[in-house]
């Protein structure tokens, strides 16, 4: 839609809506979930603690007052502790009937290779992994959406450029094998091993390739919504380079200067998701939108070249629901939903 597309004017009425968006105490998030209830949506926002909650919702509220205080509800989430996860999702069962949009927003970068306690690296585990699981454990309530006539359900997944412009277009990951979700990365491309490490404060193979994860679970779950006939949009984005701590963070300190000025600011930083969730024309060009990757402020492009390789796609959601499925099984958790 380019650089015209703006929430308040492109966002319709969403009253009676259900929504939930995670990391939304702060950045784009918080600023995703201040437009979705603004529109009516009652917004469920996540954050680790009740403290950070708290925050978010002041500051939502001293940025638009007129939200009333029953559409902006808590929900206590850790994407990086599977049990969060199912406890998140297993209360959403049980107190709401339907989910119309899922904000699949939440990130996160390190500097060094960290693993959490199933094995997984940090990244992945919270921008992939915690939102496979999240999603899944959702699915019941966003069928229930699906299932009335007219409906509009819609799966946003934020990614990041980073996807497509870090790794090197043959970059060869073997998605047939749990090691790209224990950080174990076949090779430092020379760009990043000469220039990259200088300029960032993140491990940008690691990073970007959590953000890879996010464009080819959107895709995927998009097929297997069609060959299921379920009638939910799924999507992923780059939001663009956004004016917030953590993001101005990731580069070296003699950058930062310079890359402040080219940033949108955290209001703007949030469209391209309202574009995904909400947008009308979405609807209306499934053809164009469905399982895709858009760019600011919702143009469609092409991203990085392993999302055309089908049987590295289905790889790697096998391997996902795999390395999900066994984690489960050892703590004596209950299987996934079909999807």
């Amino acid at each position: 839609m380019g650089q015209s597309w703006n929430p308040r004017d492109g966002t319709p009425n969403l009253s009676g809506k259900v929504a939930l968006v995670t990391g939304a105490n702060s950045g784009i998030g918080l600023h995703t979930v201040k437009h979705l209830a603004s529109k009516g949506a009652k917004v469920y926002y996540t954050a680790r603690s009740e403290a950070k909650a708290k925050a978010a919702r002041e500051e939502i509220r001293s940025l638009a007052p007129e939200i009333p205080e029953e559409l902006l509800v808590w929900l206590q989430l850790d994407l990086g502790d599977i049990g969060s996860v199912l406890k998140a999702t297993t209360w959403m069962r049980e107190n709401e009937s339907k989910l119309d949009i899922l904000v699949n927003n939440a990130g996160l970068a390190t500097k060094d290779l960290e693993t959490n306690e199933a094995g997984w690296e940090t990244a992945m585990a919270v921008c992939h992994v915690g939102h496979f699981v999240l999603t899944n454990g959702l699915l019941p309530l966003l069928k229930n959406a699906a299932a009335v006539k007219d409906a509009d359900v819609r799966v946003v997944t934020v990614s990041s450029s980073a996807n497509h412009i870090f790794l090197p277009a043959d970059y060869a990951v073997d998605f047939s094998s749990p090691t790209f979700l224990r950080g174990e990365l076949p090779y430092e491309p020379w760009k990043y091993r000469y220039v990259q490490k200088r300029m960032f404060n993140i491990n940008v193979l690691l990073y970007s390739m959590a953000k890879l994860a996010n464009v080819l679970f959107a895709q995927e779950l998009q097929r297997r919504f069609d060959q299921a006939k379920v009638p939910i949009m799924s999507l992923s984005l780059n939001p663009g380079a956004v004016k917030s701590d953590n993001a101005v963070g990731i580069f070296s300190s003699f950058l930062q200067p310079l890359i402040r000025r080219t940033m949108l600011d955290l209001d703007e930083g949030s469209f391209t998701t309202l574009f995904a969730a909400t947008a009308p024309e979405v609807w209306r060009k499934p053809e164009v939108y469905k399982g895709k990757y858009l760019e600011p402020f919702g143009e469609v492009k092409e991203t990085h070249r392993v999302a055309k390789d089908l049987n590295q796609v289905r790889a790697f959601w096998e391997t996902t629901t795999k390395e999900v499925e066994k984690y489960l099984s050892q703590r004596h958790q209950t299987s996934l939903f079909e999807w």
